[in-house]
């Protein structure tokens, strides 16, 4: 399904790079996000097995993962549509980082995720490897091939109720430091391990 950027509200630039734009936006009444990509074509250089427009690629790993029913299945954000041949002049101010392109950006239309996070070292646990290690196998299955798994290309998203608990103890640590003990902490230290397999 291909939709027009007439029925897209901007709301906010989340990101900028050399190869893309992102955007937080509204459809259908949903929150989601709106990544704009500088179309390039391939040169001499480039090799001529591999796709060098970065939309052609990201695109059709969408297409693939949502047909593969990932999307469903909450693993990946929901894939709403891909956008093509957008005419920056008409989207300006949002798209002026596209204005001298010699040719019309692409955009892909997902699903908003609030709360997310890096994989990181504070958001590591056998239990969350195990589970990126299934996601992953099963993104392969869809014959996508995730060539970037770096921490900052993968991310999770953060329950509210951990954010309630990391309040709280990061809180209570404080006053425990300013006591010179451990009295409302010391519960963590024993119980998180468990929380956390």
């Amino acid at each position: 399904m291909e939709l027009d950027l007439s029925d897209i509200e901007f709301v906010e630039q989340i990101k900028s790079s050399t190869s893309s734009c992102i955007f937080r936006t509204r459809w259908r009444n949903r929150d989601c996000i709106l990544k704009v990509y500088h179309s390039i074509t391939a040169s001499h250089a480039d090799p001529i097995d591999r796709e060098v427009n970065i939309y052609g690629y990201e695109s059709q790993a969408y297409t693939r993962l949502k047909a593969h029913g990932l999307c469903q299945m909450g693993s990946i954000p929901d894939f709403y549509s891909m956008i093509t041949r957008i005419n920056p002049k008409k989207w300006l101010p949002y798209l002026n980082e596209f204005f001298d392109d010699n040719l019309h950006p692409n955009a892909i239309l997902n699903e908003y995720i609030p709360n997310l996070q890096q994989i990181g070292l504070s958001t590591f646990s056998k239990k969350r490897v195990n589970k990126l290690h299934q996601i992953l196998a099963e993104i392969h299955q869809a014959r996508v091939y995730h060539a970037d798994p770096y921490p900052q290309n993968m991310m999770r998203q953060w329950p509210e109720e951990e954010d309630e608990l990391r309040d709280y103890f990061v809180g209570a640590l404080a006053t425990d430091y300013e006591e010179g003990k451990i009295h409302r902490t010391w519960e963590f230290y024993y119980k998180f391990k468990s929380l956390s397999d």
